[in-house]
């Protein structure tokens, strides 16, 4: 039996640890077991239980969203910005651009390049019901607008910073005995006494995770498997399939090359393969309508932020705002649980604030511009119809092939697209898997073995997910999933603040005695402090 601890990676763990880690990984295999045996069956499984999901709460992920964000504008902002995540020596271990690129490729994956073009070209086709939400604006604008506040602000406050201020706040500044997504609690509750409680809220985090992971894996995997096969006419699946095993192997060397060396060394290759594919992509064109409806687009989104963000079309009967910003809220909460603690792993040493730049303003505007330039690109009027008939044969993860077929330099962008789509799924994987691993074991560092396991079943839920008939049902998966764990989210941000005002007192209570302490010493040896200094008249 030791020996089968040691192959899992589950050596000296508690009985509590087996059974969250054994719970998840059964719902792993169950879902992965019915997708690849009956992926009809799971998909209309899961498309029914994603219209109840949004018909009957995607109201909650909309105001949770907004809610969200003005309390993390709120905690930035005050006297808590400038808290050290992992106190007040902690020093950053990485650079500024490792930093950055971990955080950003971990935060985004592929949705950039796959509902980057989806969306906008599916709003264009099927807008808002009347009335719109702003008057006056361009279709063409309007889709881009919804674009970026799905895909830019307020997703990024709303979601990942405050999963990630609330781990580096509580785990690494506060300190707790244990590395888990429930050790958020702990301000709030006592572990020896609520340990089920904490048990529950792991397993909901970890299922949400997977949930999460499910919807991106799955749109990366059908993405790369549609740019093998639309531009470069690659239809065997047995290739596709092959190309996974490839980046599988990578994927695997890289967990035991770790946090410092694998994660990073590929978070940075996939950064520069981005700068230089919309660089061509903007350069090639059609560079002024690119340019125009990125400016206009940018007015909007700014101008009508709130607008938009709260945008629930009460009076119409149908669900458009629900299929598309609570599905992306849903997707936020999922995914923002793991990048979040993520992020505050990676950003041991550095501050609230500058958390916040780094996580909230600096991917705000390289995403915006990445938007502006592949939405322009596809709402262009040489590539709007190809893209459309494109996804009206062939759904969502052939609209990005279609353009590229409609564009000069398709093979060198086609390959850069290979790469940097790869590059999504291993930096991913990497990070995935580590911060699962941590989760479930319960420490900031785990081992190559549990991490490699947990690989694996993903990657193998990433290739059943290339199986299902549709991308709706990708969908289904974060918002399922995640849920159950919104019930959480509140409390852990309330026991934020009660963890922040702690490290807060405490720092003017040691300020204070340490002033004291020079004082007296001070008077001691007959040296005179500030406030017996001779006062002029």
């Amino acid at each position: 039996m030791h020996s089968l601890w040691h192959l899992l990676g589950l050596k000296d763990t508690r009985r509590s640890e087996k059974a969250l880690f054994f719970s998840t990984i059964g719902l792993l295999i169950a879902l992965i077991g019915v997708g690849l045996s009956d992926p009809n069956l799971l998909n209309n499984t899961l498309n029914g239980a994603f219209d109840w999901v949004l018909s009957s709460f995607g109201w909650w992920f909309i105001l949770l969203g907004f809610v969200l964000s003005v309390i993390t504008i709120f905690l930035v902002f005050s006297r808590y910005g400038d808290l050290r995540i992992g106190g007040p020596d902690a020093k950053p271990e990485f650079d500024v651009f490792s930093w950055f690129a971990m955080v950003f490729t971990v935060g985004f994956t592929s949705s950039v390049i796959f509902w980057g073009v989806a969306e906008p070209v599916s709003i264009v086709n099927s807008p808002p019901p009347e009335p719109i939400p702003i008057a006056g604006a361009s279709i063409e604008s309007l889709s881009l607008a919804f674009m970026y506040l799905h895909n830019i602000l307020p997703g990024l406050i709303a979601w990942y910073l405050p999963f990630a201020l609330a781990f580096g706040i509580i785990v690494y500044t506060r300190g707790v005995e244990q590395y888990k997504i429930s050790s958020m609690l702990e301000p709030l509750l006592d572990r020896d006494e609520y340990g089920w409680l904490f048990w529950i809220v792991d397993l909901a985090a970890l299922v949400a995770i997977i949930g999460g992971l499910s919807t991106s894996l799955g749109a990366t995997g059908q993405q790369l498997a549609g740019v093998l096969s639309g531009v470069f006419g690659f239809e065997s699946s047995l290739l596709t399939y092959g190309l996974f095993a490839l980046i599988g192997a990578v994927f695997l060397g890289d967990v035991w090359l770790g946090l410092r060396s694998g994660i990073r060394n590929a978070a940075r290759a996939t950064v520069v393969l981005v700068l230089l594919f919309f660089a061509i992509l903007v350069v090639v064109g059609p560079t002024m309508f690119i340019l125009n409806v990125g400016l206009d687009s940018l007015g909007i989104w700014l101008d009508n932020l709130i607008r938009l963000s709260l945008y629930s079309a009460p009076t119409n009967g149908g669900t458009w705002p629900q299929q598309w910003t609570s599905f992306w809220w849903a997707w936020w909460c999922a995914w923002g649980i793991f990048v979040g603690s993520f992020v505050a792993r990676v950003s041991k040493g550095r501050t609230v604030k500058e958390t916040f730049v780094v996580l909230g303003v600096a991917p705000a505007i390289l995403l915006w511009v990445q938007h502006a330039i592949i939405g322009g690109w596809a709402l262009s009027p040489g590539n709007l119809e190809a893209i459309t008939t494109a996804m009206n044969e062939s759904g969502y993860p052939a609209a990005f092939a279609a353009g590229l077929l409609n564009t000069p330099l398709t093979g060198l962008l086609g390959i850069i697209s290979v790469l940097m789509l790869s590059g999504y799924l291993i930096t991913s994987l990497d990070s995935a898997v580590f911060m699962l691993a941590s989760i479930t074991l319960g420490t900031e560092e785990p081992n190559a073995r549990n991490r490699a396991w947990w690989g694996v079943l993903l990657a193998a839920l990433g290739i059943m997910t290339l199986e299902l008939p549709g991308a709706r049902a990708l969908e289904a998966f974060s918002a399922v999933l995640a849920l159950p764990f919104t019930v959480f989210i509140l409390a852990i941000i309330y026991a934020t603040f009660v963890a922040a005002r702690e490290h807060f007192v405490n720092d003017l209570d040691v300020e204070t005695d340490t002033l004291l302490t020079r004082k007296e010493a001070g008077t001691k040896s007959g040296l005179k402090t500030d406030s017996s200094a001779p006062q002029d008249d």
